[in-house]
């Protein structure tokens, strides 16, 4: 049990040794890869302030959405919870 275990690590331990080596040896035009990765980290920066300042005005509004909820809920809650008005009843 313990040495399948310990040839499955090592066995995983060579891939992912391995893995690097082929990936760099497929690099076909460096000054093509240079000039991607120089855009690249301008879109990704640029989509995370997208992102954020969306999650950002998501949140705002789901505030404005609950407080407004808990104002209305508190207005019928403390019409519910008054004295009842004495109405004439017919028996």
């Amino acid at each position: 049990m313990i040495l399948g275990i310990a040839t499955v690590v090592v066995l995983v331990l060579l891939a992912v040794a391995l893995f690097p080596i082929k990936k760099r040896g497929g690099d076909a035009a460096p000054s093509t890869n240079a000039k991607l990765q120089q855009s690249a980290p301008l879109a990704n920066l640029r989509e995370q302030q997208v992102q954020e300042e969306a999650g950002a005005i998501a949140t705002e509004y789901q505030r404005r959405a609950d407080e407004a909820w808990l104002e209305e809920l508190n207005v019928k809650a403390s019409n519910l919870l008054k004295a009842p008005t004495k109405t004439a009843r017919k028996q």
